[in-house]
């Protein structure tokens, strides 16, 4: 079974919830409903559930089917959670938008660029740092590594617009899935120069991987946001292991 079938119906089940058109507390058509809908088997819709149910939409009622439990009225207030874009952010939370490039380079890895980006030594890379504004205000910055082959035209002009819509769209690449280690820590020079820091004297760190759906690491980038603008929001499970 291709993986890019059960991620596509993952995909597109993913943003009908987004959307409203499963509504939070409703249930999903059935397994026979979703596998005629989609063309496919039982077992493609039930990775498609799986995967949904993972990331904390849905959650599956023995004898009842599954339920939405995604509640998109209670979009978190501020911040980036999950692979939501800037300008993603923006829409939902209407502000004006200003995205200003500061460095566009291509570069080779070394050992120490390697060791932190986990592309491999003598990988062709193209490096993007942004600065995000948020009402004429400096509220965060990303300082993004991609492998070149995977980006190929981009230019500063697309990286103030959207890099991301550049790959779906236009290059029609499909991004699976990516990791995120956050952290607190000082403002450097450049923090202080770029962002507006304000009383805080710290910024939130968020130090990414994205991977193409075949698994593919096509981006490292280190994120940093005010404290004033960040916030994270995730759906947690608790273990159904016996309690000691």
């Amino acid at each position: 079974m291709s993986k890019s079938v059960y991620q596509d119906i993952y995909a597109d089940m993913q943003q009908a919830i987004e959307h409203g058109d499963y509504p939070y507390q409703s249930y999903l058509p059935s397994e026979n409903e979703l596998k005629e809908l989609y063309g496919c088997s039982r077992t493609t819709v039930r990775r498609a559930l799986a995967a949904l149910a993972a990331e904390g939409y849905v959650q599956p009622q023995q004898g009842r089917g599954v339920r939405v439990i995604r509640d998109v009225t209670k979009q978190p207030p501020r911040g980036m959670d999950g692979l939501e874009t800037f300008k993603e952010i923006a829409a939902r939370r209407g502000f004006t938008l200003v995205t200003r490039v500061s460095v566009f380079e291509m570069l080779t890895a070394d050992e120490a660029l390697s060791s932190v980006t986990g592309f491999p030594v003598g990988s062709d890379l193209t490096r993007v740092k942004r600065i995000r504004y948020a009402d004429g205000v400096g509220v965060g910055s990303d300082d993004s590594y991609y492998l070149s082959s995977t980006v190929p035209g981009l230019t500063p002009q697309i990286a103030e617009d959207s890099i991301y819509r550049y790959l779906e769209e236009d290059l029609n690449i499909k991004i699976g899935s990516g990791t995120r280690d956050i952290t607190i820590e000082g403002p450097t020079k450049d923090d202080l120069l770029w962002l507006d820091v304000g009383d805080f004297g710290a910024v939130a760190v968020v130090r990414g991987k994205t991977y193409r759906i075949d698994g593919t690491l096509m981006e490292y980038t280190e994120t940093k946001q005010v404290p004033s603008f960040f916030a994270v929001h995730e759906t947690v499970f608790r273990s159904s292991a016996p309690r000691g």
